[in-house]
């Protein structure tokens, strides 16, 4: 088998280097010197980057070819060995099956009246002339939205606590080893797990215990769902427990992410603002109004685009595969970055640039994104299951701050990423409050 493009053996040393320091920037680097596919490190910590539709088709359709496993691993002190996310085969599948009907279009619908409210208290509580890092007041937002969308009202009074107890173990995820399980950090990642399986463990022994069903939230229906094509077995408490919390970890950091870079993108580029505005009118939020609102629909695939909060990813080959012309073999550890991928000029012309009119179809000289060439949340078989409720909660936010609020941004200047798992602004996005107007009447779907 050829060797694959990338650096030689002697440059190996610098490229590592390079990629610790920033490791977007050199995989964009290598992208444009050695094409879609590219081998990086030796023996044990070599990896093949897969960039572009063409390197992508196989990566996202034979999944009969991938194991997650190896590449997931590090996300298990979080998210546990069965949640869909880490789970491989037919295990997977039957999960899935499982999991996916809670996040119908329907059930998400019904939750934004819920999302509403939650936006609606936090925007309560700013004033004018105040300064704040609006990042970090709609990231502690959407965490009290996503734990009452999967554990419901009643659980609710309980959403900041769940929360609080299970950062120490998100952060140990995010850090740049993760895979080194040793010292303080691990520590307190451990002991944030058992923390957070108190609550959660506790919460499903007293549903089930109560022997009630139909609940609106998550849990309900995971504690409910039976597997529709197989022998009717039920999810056990550890599944119930895994899948609940990796949707935690899931919905809660990548979409703040992208909340936040949408929140400065939209500030930062004249008119953008305005224009959202103008378009998101006085009407309540409705399932039905977000989907006459085609701007705020570019502007969030825009951002989207530019700063997708899975930045990059992977899985472990365990048959060969063909990508872009060229054989991998069995055992390769295989990568993939939307991030760069979305920003290769062969797909997106003036890819830097934040154009949300890109995404609108009858824009003068729209062109059609191709087939793979916009991955945020993944595609095919394994796409991500949250991602509706995703766009729906983003949407919500973006809206009911954009009408409610004028914000003077602090820095206009573009923030660095940071963590490749959910690519964040970092330092946050800082404004100062320059007016408030009273929200519409409340929401209904």
């Amino acid at each position: 088998m050829a060797r694959l493009p990338g650096p030689p053996l002697w440059q190996q040393g610098l490229t590592g280097v390079r990629m610790r320091r920033d490791p977007l920037g050199e995989i964009m680097k290598l992208h444009e010197r050695y094409g879609p596919v590219f081998a990086i490190g030796a023996g044990p910590l070599k990896y093949v980057w897969l960039i572009g539709p063409e390197a992508h088709r196989e990566l996202f359709t034979g999944i009969d070819r991938f194991e997650w496993r190896p590449v997931t691993k590090v996300v298990e002190v979080v998210d546990g060995k069965t949640a869909v996310v880490v789970s491989h085969g037919e295990d997977h599948q039957r999960r899935r099956r499982i999991v996916q009907p809670a996040f119908n279009i329907r059930r998400i619908e019904a939750q934004i009246p819920l999302m509403v409210e939650e936006v609606r208290r936090t925007i309560g509580r700013w004033t004018v002339g105040a300064d704040l890092d609006v990042y970090e007041e709609l990231r502690q937002c959407i965490r009290r939205i996503v734990m009452r969308a999967l554990f419901g009202d009643r659980f609710s009074n309980q959403a900041d606590e769940l929360g609080d107890r299970l950062q120490p173990a998100l952060d140990f995820v995010d850090r740049p080893l993760p895979q080194i399980k040793i010292g303080p950090a691990w520590r307190r990642a451990r002991r944030a797990r058992r923390s957070t399986d108190e609550l959660v463990f506790a919460e499903i022994a007293r549903r089930r215990a109560e022997n009630t069903t139909g609940g609106d939230d998550v849990l309900s229906w995971l504690l409910d769902a039976s597997d529709p094509e197989g022998d009717g077995a039920r999810l056990s408490d550890q599944e119930v427990r895994d899948q609940v919390v990796s949707l935690i970890a899931a919905g809660y950091e990548t979409t703040s992410a992208a909340v936040g870079w949408t929140m400065w993108a939209s500030l930062a580029n004249p008119g953008v603002w305005e224009r959202l505005r103008a378009e998101v009118g006085d009407e309540p939020i409705t399932a039905e109004r977000l989907r006459t609102l085609t701007y705020l629909d570019g502007v969030v695939s825009e951002s989207l685009r530019l700063w997708p909060p899975g930045a990059a990813a992977g899985r472990k080959l365990i048959g060969e595969i063909e990508a872009a012309g060229l054989r991998l073999r069995a055992g390769t550890i295989a990568l993939y970055s939307p991030y760069v991928t979305q920003r290769v000029p062969q797909y997106w012309p003036d890819p830097l640039v934040f154009r949300p009119d890109r995404w609108d179809k009858n824009a003068p000289g729209y062109v059609e994104p191709a087939p793979l060439s916009y991955v945020p949340f993944g595609a095919g078989p394994r796409r991500c299951l949250g991602f509706a409720l995703a766009l729906t909660e983003i949407k919500v936010l973006i809206s009911e701050v954009v009408r409610a609020v004028d914000f003077d941004l602090l820095d206009t200047a573009e923030p660095a990423g940071e963590s490749i798992a959910s690519l964040r602004p970092k330092g946050g996005v800082h404004v100062r409050v320059r007016s408030v107007r009273q929200p519409a009447a409340p929401a209904t779907t």
